[in-house]
């Protein structure tokens, strides 16, 4: 079978970092091709090449069979490729519809934009994913999952030959990604090549048809998901055979370390538990069943309204997340990007920022000795992929792949 698009033997650097060596992709008509790798294989960057964002340093990229190279995102899309990003691109203050047809609006004979057929254009749109609101409704109103359905949407409105999706269903309930699967097989039946990125390894078996694996920037295969088990796929993946992926670690609990009684603030209403030493609560529910809100609460970001947490014998009142952090309380954010992160300053600063006590001797001195020290430490440990430390942050974000940045910092 002809590919649709095939990328082969793909070259991309950075500073200090060599993202992708000799990787090769190809995508299949009627096919939906996983693309596998642990954070940091290249996956997002190949598809910031394929589309454009990046120019390649080397290697050949054959769209229909001819030999190509797109200018932008744009020349892309227009050719006939869309990517539903892992990160939002939608604007709050607009309708979903809006959205949707941002800078190609219908317009009528007058030259004025025909609302009336764009609404209805973006409402089955909606439909076709069985979405419950309609596309008058602010973006900024919705809630995560349904933001990254609006993306969906977007990149369906262009009817494109391959569509690319960068971790689809991470924000989903179980629900909108069966609409998803539903709307994939759809595309297959069309003869659309669709490229399937995620880390679930339920996902890649139960939709895909194919698999690429790269490990650190390098093409390692491409197999039949028939083929393959899901441990031989992850021995790709990491280079190694792991004989127990989910090791059980035996550890009795101890004494209770967090208790929560009858705690209520925005969107959290009268919950209770406990957590003790040596053990991991999971939180579950639905989007917008509150999980997110509960931690908020916890660790100062969100008011309390009533209840009470002990931390071991001691009640403790956090006002503001500086008070959470001084009980011992680390929130890590749903939204690095808006919440966890400081753009404008440098990789450095944004590991030590909440820590600088530590760093700290008399007001407004930093031992930037220890700090960097410490910051280097960090970035061996967690094998990050970076500019030098001193870069702002903003500017590595616009040149690195974003799954290297949001697990590094």
């Amino acid at each position: 079978m002809q590919p649709l698009l095939q990328l082969t033997e793909i070259e991309k650097s950075f500073p200090g970092v060599k993202a992708l060596k000799g990787a090769s992709l190809a995508v299949y008509p009627g096919r939906v091709m996983a693309l596998v790798g642990e954070n940091g294989a290249g996956k997002s960057t190949m598809m910031k090449v394929l589309t454009g964002i990046y120019s390649r340093d080397a290697g050949s990229l054959r769209w229909l069979g001819n030999e190509t190279t797109f200018s932008g995102p744009k020349a892309s899309q227009e050719a006939g490729i869309g990517i539903i990003h892992q990160e939002l691109n939608l604007i709050p203050q607009l309708s979903v519809a809006e959205n949707i047809f941002l800078g190609r609006e219908f317009v009528n004979r007058m030259g004025r934009i025909d609302w009336k057929r764009m609404y209805a254009e973006a409402d089955a749109l909606l439909k076709r994913l069985n979405l419950r609101f309609n596309s008058h409704k602010l973006v900024g109103d919705l809630s995560i999952g349904d933001q990254q359905m609006v993306e969906i949407a977007k990149v369906l409105s262009f009817k494109s030959q391959v569509i690319i999706m960068d971790e689809p269903t991470d924000a989903l309930t179980d629900t909108e990604t069966l609409s998803l699967f539903h709307v994939i097989k759809e595309l297959k039946a069309q003869g659309c090549g669709i490229v399937y990125i995620s880390h679930r390894m339920k996902e890649i078996f139960e939709i895909c048809d194919d698999v690429t694996v790269f490990r650190d920037g390098q093409f390692i295969a491409e197999r039949a998901v028939s083929d393959l088990t899901e441990e031989s796929l992850i021995e790709m993946m990491v280079g190694r055979k792991l004989e127990d992926q989910y090791p059980h670690l035996e550890q009795a609990p101890g004494d209770v370390r967090l208790k929560v009684e009858n705690l209520s603030g925005p969107g959290v209403h009268n919950v209770s538990f406990c957590l003790r030493k040596g053990e991991i609560l999971g939180v579950s529910g639905l989007m917008g069943a509150g999980r997110t809100e509960l931690m908020k609460v916890l660790y100062g970001a969100l008011p309390r309204s009533e209840g009470k947490v002990w931390l071991g014998e001691r009640e403790i009142v956090t006002r503001s997340p500086q008070d959470g952090l001084a009980n011992g309380i680390v929130y890590i954010s749903e939204d690095r990007k808006r919440d966890g992160l400081v753009l404008g300053m440098s990789v450095k600063e944004n590991m030590s920022l909440t820590a600088l006590r530590y760093f700290s001797h008399g007001a407004g001195n930093l031992k930037h000795a220890a700090e960097q020290l410490a910051v280097g430490d960090f970035i061996r440990l967690f094998n990050v992929k970076t500019p030098p430390w001193n870069s702002p942050l903003a500017c590595y974000l616009a040149e690195i792949n974003k799954k290297w940045r949001l697990r590094a910092v």
